[in-house]
Order: structure tokens, then sequence, then C-alpha cells
């Protein structure tokens, strides 16, 4: 048995990073950047009006000038126009609109007192700044400034950036094949009535909720029978067809947990089987024949959902090129939750200060008490807290 950071390491170093591919813009949201976007001219590109009203030389209004003479008009989407030198000129500007060559000054219409034909007057009470309202070009970026950095996960706020930069498609990263596969005999379809005996499989719909959550596509999802015969040529195509293997259920030491024993006779190499963490202790991993990863999950759901977000997530999205996000902390009162020499993700209910309840199941089996909580944080071993009161990483539920 590994502890939980070796076994996080373990599989970390032997995940192989993504291939790429062009995808159109479209089709980027939630892929991981693997070329930088880069800003193709200044951003924004020309003073850029920010209020409608008026452009004018705040040397004039410096002088005494309140009234105007009005010799334009710039509307948004025109190429920029050229201030009158006369002195007492505007133009009226319109939001977006590029300021008017040798114009410095804007005034919002708010400050407007009177208007004549082909002039505006400024109520005196109006304190114009020079440069106040105007977005000056260049001051966001530069012409040739990484804006989106490769390992970039893209989301609504990166797609705009990179569309204003002309990137119509981007290289990113491939998704990985993954099959997610239940086993179990007592395992039936969810739009079948169980017996008494049996149950519904929820565990792979579980767990592709949260791949896909996290941006990741499961491309089959399946129930393997605990007969090691039968499930040998499935479990075999499927190793050949997909590069990510994650099962549930029959991985630990009981008479019909053939798993560990069938990998074995398929050529999978053992990389860890057994973590000291809870839920979750039969954990294992295996490389396969071809490089593929094969993760291989407790069935009791609150262990299977727990190790998808210990260990796979954390995995694929280290394959895909990504940027690590930063651990959020949560101050708890961690005592009497910590168990002696094994890892605790502790389920845990939010607050409104930002500090966290325990909000443990009754067991590894209690899905439903799932939905108490918010997510888990992770306690080390027991002897290894610094106090009661202490901040800890904590995973958001997916």
């Amino acid at each position: 048995m590994v502890s939980f950071h070796e076994a996080q390491q373990i599989l970390l170093g032997n995940t192989p990073a993504a291939a790429s591919e062009c995808c159109s813009l479209e089709a980027a949201t939630g892929r991981v950047l693997r070329a930088s976007v880069l800003a193709d001219r200044d951003f924004p590109a020309y003073d850029r009006v920010m209020m409608d009203g008026y452009a004018l030389r705040f040397s004039d209004w410096q002088a005494g000038e309140r009234s105007f003479q009005i010799c334009g008009a710039a509307p948004a989407g025109q190429a920029a126009m050229v201030l009158s030198s006369t002195f007492g000129s505007c133009v009226e500007v319109m939001t977006g609109a590029p300021c008017p060559l040798t114009a410095d000054c804007i005034l919002p219409v708010e400050d407007v007192c009177g208007k004549a034909p082909g002039g505006v007057t400024f109520a005196h009470s109006a304190a114009p700044i020079a440069g106040r309202y105007l977005h000056r070009a260049g001051s966001d970026a530069a012409a040739g400034e990484v804006l989106l950095p490769a390992g970039t996960l893209l989301g609504s706020r990166e797609i705009g950036v990179a569309a204003s930069c002309g990137a119509a498609s981007l290289l990113v990263s491939c998704l990985p094949k993954i099959a997610i596969i239940a086993t179990g005999d007592e395992l039936i379809p969810v739009d079948q009535v169980p017996e008494v005996y049996q149950i519904r499989q929820s565990n792979g719909h579980s767990i592709a909720a949260a791949l896909r959550r996290a941006g990741f596509a499961p491309q089959h999802l399946g129930v393997l029978s605990d007969d090691a015969e039968i499930a040998r040529p499935i479990l075999q195509g499927l190793l050949a067809a997909h590069d990510w293997l994650i099962l549930t259920g029959a991985v630990s030491q009981g008479p019909r947990d053939f798993v560990p024993a069938l990998l074995k006779a398929l050529s999978c190499k053992k990389l860890f089987h057994g973590v000291a963490h809870r839920p979750g202790k039969p954990v294992g991993c295996w490389l396969g024949p071809s490089g593929q990863i094969i993760v291989a999950l407790p069935g009791n759901p609150v262990s299977a959902l727990t190790g998808i977000h210990t260990l796979v997530l954390p995995a694929l999205i280290r394959a895909s090129g990504a940027t690590p996000p930063l651990a959020r902390q949560i101050e708890i009162n961690a005592s009497n939750q910590q168990l002696p020499e094994f890892t605790r993700h502790l389920p845990v209910t939010l607050l409104p200060d930002g500090t966290a309840l325990p909000a443990a199941t009754g067991n590894s089996g209690d899905f439903i008490g799932l939905l108490k909580s918010d997510g888990f944080v992770t306690l080390p071993p027991r002897g290894h807290l610094s106090s009661i009161y202490s901040r800890y990483p904590f995973t958001l539920w997916l």
C-alpha cells in the first residue's frame, strides 16, 4: 500500500501528455490551449471614446471657453476625424468612436446646459480632465503581447479574447478516449425496476458527469459481469480502443474481486494497488500494453466519486497540458476528524464566512449523504495537523 501523496505522484508521472490538434474557435470551449495566442495589434487599436458627449481641447477649456462650435460628429465604426484648429471647436462623439485627432478631452452629454444650431454650451460646474473618458490606444495590450499562454483552459473570457485577435482556429489538446466500466452482477440499467437484491448502476453515470463537467467526454459507459471469463474479451476490446479505462468495483481482495488478476492476465503493469486514504483504500492503477491508463476504483459510490476527484481528474488535467489551478484552502476544525496513518477526504459544507463544517456520510456507500456536502477537504494523517483550526485543501464536487 502506498500513501495518498505517493499514489498521486505515481499516476501523474506515468500519464502521457495528450496530443494536440487544430480546433475551430466555436468548438474550443473547455479545451486546453497548446500554442499561445498573441495580440495581433494594440488593444485598443485607437484612442477610444468611453462616453457619449463632445471631444475638445482641454487647453480651450482652461482658457475659459464654455460655448463651443460643433464641427462634426464621430460615430463608432468610422475612421478618426480631425478636430478643427479653430479655438472653441468640438466634435460630437459616441461611445466606441475613435477620439478626433488633436482632441484630448471628453465632456459627457450630462454636462451640457444649452444647445444652439451648430453650437453647445457646457455648465460652469463641469470639471473636465484631460484624458478622462478616453481608453488610450495600447493601454490594455501591445501588439505581439502574449494574451493567452499555452496551458490556458478556454472559457468564455478566453474565447472572447481569442476572437478579438482573429484566432479562427486554435491548437488545443486532444481529448482522451475514456471508457467507464462498472462491475457487478447486481447492477441493472437506470430505466429498469430492480429486484430487492439488485441496484441501478449509478457509479458510471456519476463519474461520467464529473468528467464532462471537467471538460472530458467519456466515449463508453457499460457494465461488466463478475465472471472474469465473460469480462476478459470485453475488457480487452475496450483497452484496444481507449486511452483511459476507469473501472469501479471488484478491485479489493474478496473472492469475486477479479479485476487485479484479470488486468495482470491482459499484460497490464501494476503501478500501485491500495492507497492509504479514505474513502477508497482498495484503489489501484495499471498501465495497459500500449500505455493506456487503467484506474480501478472501489464500487462504493462515495469511494468511487472521491477517487475520480483526487486521482483521475488531476492526472487528466496534467496530461492535457493545463496549468494546474491553485488549491483552494478552507478553514475547518479538524479535531477528531483525522485518521492514524491515513489521509482522509472529509465531505464538508461551506459556510458564508468561508469556513466549513464536517458533513461526513454514514459510510462509503451513502451516496445520498453526499448531497449534504459541497465538496471535501483533504486532511493529512493524525499527527500531521499543525493546530485544531487550520486551512486544508478543498475540492468542490463536480
